[in-house]
């Protein structure tokens, strides 16, 4: 979710990448054409792999946003406007200060 070049050292790094934003995303195209190269590059079992890895990265997500472990102070500043307009801000399990 950001900009980058190349594969970031990772063997088909920028695919999964891509497939990683896919997932993220809304553009149900998209999703499906990065979900084709996956399997078109990986295999079946590759892009089984790699959906596992994202809804890990979801599910870890949630599990800290459910418990209630607090934003790291250095990302405070840069998220406060969509926090608010998220509405997070009023989640009991917020940061004070």
């Amino acid at each position: 979710m950001g900009e980058a070049d190349g594969d970031g050292g990772i063997h088909n790094g920028a695919m999964l990448v891509n497939f990683a934003e896919a997932v993220a995303g809304d553009d149900a195209g998209h999703l499906e054409e990065a979900r084709a190269e996956v399997t078109k590059t990986l295999g079946a079992d590759g892009l089984v792999d790699a959906c596992g890895i994202a809804a890990t990265f979801n599910a870890i997500d949630r599990i800290a946003d459910s418990i209630g472990i607090p934003i790291d102070d250095v990302r405070l500043e840069p998220t406060a406007d969509f926090r608010r307009e998220l509405g997070i801000d009023a989640f009991p399990s917020r940061l004070e200060g």
